[in-house]
């Protein structure tokens, strides 16, 4: 019973002894009863009011936690640029394959003169001299021979593994590998590749000279 409550108590049966009841409104140890009651409501109150006094104060609540620090910005370092593109460099090969072919067997003479003026005896003249002459630059400087050590019409089986610069499927192609085919031509490879080192500078995007000019002087 709480502090308050007994003070309420005890009020209350102090107010009943203050009142003027007649004798015979009430039983005879009623107030007997009642100074007991008020007696005893009092001794309670009193030991309430000690033990009020030796409790502990209760602590007051903790204070609220301080708020989480707002996540600072991730600063994002930027790529890298990227480096700069450089251009395949250009070390005059072919130049200088057209430069023996020309020297040699008239290669371009033959290949950029327009021939429908010629009859066929003077284009077939002409293109033997060509052939010798391209087929010395071949030999000397290239090992070909075929890529296909078959012979062209016979029938093979190209699986998926093999190697796609080695062959060129053509025709109608449906489905996935193996391919089955007829060679109509067995290709080239070379084992040697000696070509001169070509020594004049080479512009990618400008003029480059692959034979000189001949001059005849009289």
């Amino acid at each position: 019973m709480g502090l308050t409550i007994t003070a309420i108590l005890a009020l209350l049966l102090a107010v009943l002894r203050l009142l003027p009841l007649p004798a015979d409104a009430v039983p005879a140890n009623f107030w007997l009863v009642r100074d007991i009651a008020l007696a005893l409501l009092c001794a309670l109150m009193a030991v309430q009011a000690f033990a009020a006094r030796r409790a502990p104060a209760t602590p007051p609540p903790p204070p609220p936690p301080p708020p989480p620090p707002e996540p600072k910005p991730q600063v994002v370092a930027a790529p890298p640029p990227p480096p700069p593109r450089q251009e395949p460099v250009q070390t005059g090969e072919a130049l200088m394959l057209l430069a023996l072919l020309q020297d040699k067997g008239r290669f371009l003479d033959y290949v950029m003169e327009d021939i429908s003026a010629y009859g066929d005896a003077q284009v077939a003249a002409a293109s033997r001299v060509v052939h010798q002459g391209c087929a010395a630059v071949i030999r000397e400087y290239l090992a070909v021979e075929p890529a296909h050590g078959g012979k062209e019409g016979e029938r093979i089986s190209v699986d998926k593994d093999a190697d796609p610069n080695r062959y060129r499927m053509i025709g109608k192609l449906a489905g996935e590998p193996p391919f089955s085919g007829v060679i109509v031509h067995r290709g080239w490879k070379t084992s040697k590749l000696a070509l001169p080192r070509h020594t004049r500078p080479i512009d990618p995007k400008g003029e480059n000279l692959i034979t000189p000019v001949e001059v005849e002087v009289h």
